[in-house]
């Protein structure tokens, strides 16, 4: 019943729950002092026996005070804990994926990686901040309870000890009975906020493909299956507790009537009989509460799982590891062969290749060929290649990961840059830059004349880059890149997709750097890569071919074959566009 995967998380919230068992402790001992002033009251009415009411009046008082204050304060502490917990998992969360890196992506999806970070913790709210101190507390108010009755009634006392266990028992059953279904209605609950999400996303394409009809009815069956399991759900909810009541209320007047019969009506025990009567009606209701947050708890229980699992994701010790060394050298790589986990399709084989202390490399090859998969890997962003990748003399299995992002920048298609202004995203790549510096990163690629009328490095960049065109956002992500001054550039078809004036620069910018640095280029547009010193030509995994541009042309091969059917193309695509205008001057 208790989650030990998920307490391991508590962290500093454990003093909170503390503060509210011993709370709800004193919510006992505060109906006690209730019960024993009504006693007391009561006896004095029947049997005409002298009471200070005072007194009475101050303990009922104090009774008063100590339950309703406990009650406040618990709640109080319950939000407290609720923070503390969300906090801590959201920290432990960064950190694992920091510390996993961008290959956390072989195991789940940024759509999970989301709905984790968001739904899920908040699912988890009424385990940690309901659950969890009142599970602790009942224990604690249990044993409050067993000390008031065993002066009362020894047999009222021995029976309580033997039915107060039931209830978590049956909690424990009903755990083990409903853990399938709670899996199950977490799954489909899921699948609809993951299917929604991306109607939303898509929803210009599903309604140019008039497809939104279709996907529409493909939610509301999604979302007739949640129904119906969250119905199922619901049923066993009240199942569990009206059965759970019904052995509350029944265990109540058991401790009632085996208690009662060994008190005598007499002066001095009309008290005990009131205190006895209105603790065995108290006596259940810490379990019964418990019942009332266990289900619920329990959903989120379900929904935990995948974020347990993702911390349990393997991680490698790198305390022993070594740093790049500032003269670290030639990457080299000696015969990799790589396939995705769960997949027996080798991706690369037997690849190898030597990218120099300065230079500039290109990778080429057909859609499919292993390009993207290769530079990923050089640039440490996959796991499974460390034992077959060098820099240096050293592979980077030996080299903290860390370190290996520290001096390796991949710049690709779809960088990410953040809602900031420019000069936050730029000072991404150099904390301490001053403002000259980013200026002058921006005019070497051609950018600050363009944005220095909206604002300059306070333009606040929109979700996605939005306010700025493709070749615009390409730009100030190669700044931000020349900033960071990293020892190797990987341009992973960093100029797809841009204006021919912003890959222009870009490729002259690859050249300037590839003085001083590695740069490797990944372009399915060969020309892109015609100036570099070394081409390796990728086909199904395997590199086929390597030389210059002049070398490779000569030798035609694979690489021939493809920069004629690409520059046949790109010729047919400008006819047709000066013929279409051509057509358009005609008519007009």
């Amino acid at each position: 019943m208790l989650d030990k995967l998920l307490f391991r998380y508590i962290g500093n919230a454990k003093k909170y729950i503390i503060v509210s068992v011993l709370l709800m402790m004193l919510k006992v001992v505060g109906s006690f002092s209730i019960a024993l002033a009504l006693g007391q009251i009561i006896q004095s009415l029947f049997l005409q026996t002298s009471v200070n009411y005072i007194i009475a009046f101050l303990i009922f008082l104090l009774g008063f005070v100590l339950r309703s204050g406990s009650l406040y304060l618990v709640t109080r502490y319950q939000t407290k804990i609720t923070g503390e917990v969300k906090t801590t998992l959201r920290t432990e969360m960064i950190s694992k994926t920091m510390r996993i890196g961008p290959s956390y992506l072989y195991y789940t999806s940024t759509a999970n990686m989301i709905n984790m970070g968001s739904d899920t913790i908040e699912q988890l709210e009424n385990y940690y901040g309901r659950f969890l101190p009142q599970f602790f507390g009942s224990f604690g108010m249990s044993l409050v309870t067993f000390i008031v009755l065993l002066p009362l009634s020894l047999s009222s006392a021995l029976l309580f000890l033997i039915l107060a266990p039931i209830i978590p028992l049956m909690l424990k059953a009903i755990l083990e009975m409903v853990a399938r279904k709670q899996k199950k209605y977490w799954g489909t609950y899921q699948d609809v906020g993951q299917l929604f999400l991306d109607s939303l996303q898509g929803m210009t394409t599903l309604k140019i493909f008039s497809a939104d009809e279709k996907r529409a009815e493909e939610i509301h069956k999604k979302s007739e299956i949640f129904r119906i399991e969250t119905m199922n759900i619901l049923r066993m909810q009240l199942r569990s507790i009206t059965l759970i009541e019904w052995i509350a209320y029944g265990g109540s007047i058991a401790l009632m009537a085996v208690g009662l019969p060994g008190i005598s009506f007499t002066t001095g025990n009309v008290t005990a009989m009131v205190v006895l009567v209105f603790m065995s009606m108290e006596a259940f209701s810490p379990m019964s509460t418990l019942t009332s947050s266990f289900h619920v708890a329990m959903t989120g229980v379900a929904a935990g799982r995948k974020l347990i699992d993702f911390f349990a994701l393997p991680e490698q010790d790198e305390k022993d590891k070594n740093e790049i060394r500032y003269d670290a050298e030639d990457i080299t790589i000696n015969n990799l062969t790589f396939s995705y986990p769960k997949s027996e399709r080798r991706v690369l084989e037997s690849v190898s290749a030597t990218f120099g202390k300065p230079g500039f490399t290109a990778i080429v090859g057909a859609s499919g060929s292993g390009k993207s998969t290769l530079v990923r890997l050089i640039a440490g962003q996959l796991d499974g290649g460390e034992e077959a990748i060098y820099w240096g003399n050293r592979a980077y299995s030996t080299y903290k990961k860390q370190s290996v992002a520290e001096n390796m920048i991949r710049i690709s298609h779809d960088a990410h840059l953040f809602e900031k202004t420019v000069r936050r995203n730029l000072m991404m790549g150099k904390k301490t830059a001053t403002d000259d510096e980013l200026i002058d990163a921006l005019k070497t690629v051609r950018l600050y004349d363009e944005i220095e009328h909206r604002g300059g490095l306070e333009l606040e960049i929109k979700s996605g880059g939005s306010n700025l065109s493709g070749g615009q956002k390409q730009r100030l992500v190669l700044a931000r890149a020349l900033l960071r001054n990293a020892k190797v550039y990987v341009f992973d078809e960093a100029t797809s997709n841009i204006d021919i004036e912003s890959e222009s620069v870009i490729l002259q910018a690859m050249k300037n750097m590839a003085q001083d640095h590695i740069v490797i280029l990944v372009s399915h547009r060969l020309y892109a890569g015609k100036d570099a010193e070394k081409i390796y030509v990728l086909d199904n995994g395997k590199i086929v071919e390597e030389g210059t541009f002049e070398e490779l042309l000569e030798r035609g091969g694979v690489y021939r074959q493809l920069w004629q059917a690409q520059t046949r193309f790109e010729a047919e695509d400008r006819q047709s566009l000066y013929d279409t205008s051509s057509k358009s001057e005609v008519h007009s």
